[in-house]
């Protein structure tokens, strides 16, 4: 399971960033939201079609989704500064 793609969020709002995923060589997930809850925890939401969710998560793998998420969003960010030095 990895990482293919994370895109900030605009800031505002629940959503941190978009993330894609290649679960394994057979299934990739698109535009995967990474959202922050008033507690500071964070989860994993799919996208929408037709106003309803396309996937949905057991509660162990949105919490391995995030953390993996996260730990990508921080490493693009802290890369991104160092580029700005």
């Amino acid at each position: 399971m990895k990482i293919l793609s994370i895109r900030p969020a605009p800031p505002g709002g629940s959503t941190l960033a978009r993330f894609d995923l290649e679960l394994n060589e057979h299934l990739r997930l698109y535009n995967l939201g990474l959202r922050q809850r008033g507690n500071g925890r964070c989860w994993t939401v799919a996208p929408n079609a037709f106003q309803e969710r396309t996937a949905g998560f057991s509660a162990s793998f949105n919490k391995a989704l995030a953390e993996l998420a996260l730990k990508s969003l921080v490493e693009l960010q802290t890369r991104d500064q160092a580029c700005n030095v």
